[in-house]
């Protein structure tokens, strides 16, 4: 299953006003226990940007129909109007889902789909566990992003279809038609960990006299690392 999952916000007649995506950051911000020198600029100085402006935008909107009743009598009235009910909307929004389309990339996120990916994230982080994820993301052999790494293919159409598919499971997440192991819609591509192994020394010590059939995919790489190391080891 590829990742990414949203949310939903009780703000009554806020909503309307300053839409739904600009606020999505802070309910996955609850999830995320990051150590400080890990912290993201970006996405900590723009969470606390775009609250500026949702505050902004309420105490405009406020301001106007206290002030004017709800009716624009003027130039000044006018300009509190497309600012407080369109541009302020449409630069919170804008700017609220690209910190949630950058926070759905992490563990954390993935692991908010507890019915389906929980386990799958305790395999993760389990100590014990001699799985492919367990090894890569405990010896940080990827940094950060680790879910999302390993399930999305190369450059910007990789991107694409990572965020198209992970709409699909957080809908059949919400509907409860998700399936219990979930199970990946395609075969794992050989490319998806040559991204990151081709060519490194010590992968063409191991592998260079068959390098050829790895790269056109006719020997997967599960073929020879499933049995000593399985993508993940369940525990149900």
């Amino acid at each position: 299953m590829r990742h990414k999952s949203l949310m939903a916000i009780p703000l009554g007649r806020a909503i309307p006003v300053l839409g739904v995506p600009a606020l999505m950051p802070f309910f996955a911000r609850a999830q995320q226990k990051t150590p400080a020198f890990q912290v993201d600029p970006v996405d900590y100085y723009g969470s606390r940007f775009l609250a500026s402006v949702i505050i902004f935008g309420i105490a405009l909107v406020l301001y106007s129909l206290i002030r004017y009743r709800g009716r624009a009598s003027g130039p000044l009235a006018w300009g509190l109007l497309i600012v407080g009910v369109g541009l302020v909307p449409a630069a919170s929004s804008a700017l609220g889902t690209v910190l949630v389309l950058e926070r759905s990339e992490k563990v954390q996120f993935c692991e908010s789909c507890h019915l389906t990916m929980q386990r799958y994230v305790d395999d993760l982080r389990d100590p014990k566990s001699h799985s492919l994820a367990a090894v890569h993301f405990q010896n940080r052999y990827i940094p950060d992003d680790q879910c999302y790494a390993c399930h999305t293919s190369y450059g910007l159409f990789g991107t694409v279809e990572a965020k198209k598919e992970g709409m699909i499971d957080v809908y059949k997440y919400y509907t409860r038609t998700f399936k219990i192991p979930v199970k990946l819609r395609h075969p794992y591509p050989n490319n998806d960990c040559l991204k990151c192994h081709a060519e490194a020394a010590k992968w063409l010590a191991q592998h260079g006299d068959f390098k050829e059939q790895i790269f056109s995919g006719d020997l997967p790489c599960m073929a020879c690392h499933a049995d000593k190391n399985p993508p993940h080891t369940l525990k149900y």
